[in-house]
């Protein structure tokens, strides 16, 4: 994941955002995770899974390639939710 970390500015997540509009379900997990990055009371931890999984959401030659019709975002939302998922486990309630 540290590919991805590099891969990570938000100048590109935001075009990548804009790019992928039309995906809802996508987006809202990228915003998801964006929001607890940009919060100061996120644990540096799950900042670093942000980074890494933001990253991995903005490199278009990730396990399953963007440009592919259908499946080309279906690997980075399964990042994005595994990521809320581990997060929400992980975090004290």
């Amino acid at each position: 994941m540290t590919e991805h970390s590099r891969a990570y500015s938000e100048r590109d997540f935001k075009a990548k955002l804009s790019s992928i509009s039309g995906l809802d379900k996508l987006v809202d997990a990228a915003k998801q995770i964006h929001a607890l990055l940009r919060d100061p009371q996120t644990p540096l931890w799950v900042k670093g899974l942000c980074i890494a999984v933001l990253g991995y959401l903005i490199v278009p030659t990730d396990v399953v390639w963007d440009f592919v019709p259908v499946l080309g975002y279906g690997d980075d939302l399964a990042a994005l939710a595994a990521a809320i998922a581990t997060i929400a486990a992980k975090l004290p309630k």
